[in-house]
C-alpha cells in the first residue's frame, strides 16, 4: 500500500523519499557540534548549524550577527518593550534605535522553513534549533541529547575559548542553559532537557567524544539508518 504524501518542506513528500536526518541538541560544553561534524563527516552528510543564521539573514535582508545574538533565545519582557532602545548621558549625540523588522516568532518560523527546506533536500546533521521538534517525525530520523557534568563542561569551554576563567566558564554555561531551556518551552511546549524527548540521551563525559560517535553510528546501523 503506497503510502500517503505528508507535508514536508512545505510540499508532498512520501515517507520512502525522506532524507535520514539527525538532530543533535546539547548542553554548552559537551561537545555535541563535534560529535556532530564527526557523524557529518563519517557518513557523507550535509552539517547544518551557522547555515541557518546565514540563510535568514539573507532572507530578512539584515546583517547574519543580528540574527546570531537571538539564536535560540527568546527576547526578555523588556528588550521587546524596549526594541532595541539605546541610552546615554544626557549630552550624549541621539543615535536612533535599530530597527526590529521580525519578532521572536517570526524569526522561529523563518528557521523552521529553511530547517525543513534543508532537511527535504539533503541527509543531514541538524545541530540545535529544537530540530528535533521543528522537522517533521519520520522513520529516517534520529534524535540525540547531549549532557555532561558541569565540571566536564568547564574544562572543555575552557579548553575551546583560551581566556576564559573556570568561573567565567561556569557562568556562560548557566546563561547558554537558561535561554536554550526557555527558548525549546516557548517555541515547542517541550522541556528541553527531558530524555524522553529523544531517541538518545548521552552523557559525553562517560567516553572520548569520537568513540562516543562511533557508539552512535553503531546504534543507527544496527537500526538501518544507513
Amino acid at each position: 500500500m503506497k503510502s500517503s504524501p505528508t507535508n514536508f518542506g512545505g510540499q508532498g513528500i512520501s515517507v520512502e523519499s525522506m532524507k535520514t536526518t539527525i538532530t543533535i541538541s546539547r548542553q554548552m560544553g559537551t561537545g555535541g557540534s563535534y560529535i556532530g561534524q564527526v557523524l557529518a563527516t563519517h557518513l557523507g552528510f550535509k552539517y547544518v548549524d551557522r547555515e541557518v543564521l546565514h540563510l535568514a539573514a539573507e532572507e530578512f535582508g539584515c546583517d547574519q550577527e543580528a540574527i546570531a545574538s537571538r539564536a535560540e533565545r527568546v527576547s526578555s519582557f523588556w528588550e521587546r518593550i524596549l526594541g532595541g532602545l539605546t541610552f546615554g548621558t544626557p549630552d550624549s549625540t541621539y543615535n536612533p534605535p535599530p530597527i526590529r523588522t521580525f519578532s521572536d516568532e517570526q524569526l522561529f518560523e523563518k528557521q523552521t522553513e529553511i530547517l525543513r527546506r534543508i532537511a527535504s533536500k539533503h541527509d543531514c546533521v541538524v545541530i540545535g534549533w529544537a530540530g528535533v521538534y521543528l522537522l517533521p517525525r519520520h522513520p529516517k530520523m534520529f534524535s540525540i541529547f547531549c549532557h555532561a557534568p558541569m565540571s566536564f563542561r568547564i574544562e572543555r569551554v575552557m579548553d575551546v575559548y583560551k581566556d576564559l576563567s573556570p568561573e567565567r566558564a561556569r557562568t556562560q554555561i548557566k546563561e547558554s542553559d537558561q535561554m536554550r531551556e526557555r527558548y525549546f518551552a516557548e517555541m515547542t511546549n517541550h522541556e528541553w532537557t527531558c530524555a524522553k524527548n529523544y531517541h538518545l540521551s548521552v552523557d559525553t563525559s562517560l567516553l572520548p567524544l569520537d568513540d562516543i560517535a562511533q557508539t552512535i553510528l553503531t546504534i543507527m546501523q544496527r537500526k538501518g539508518l544507513f
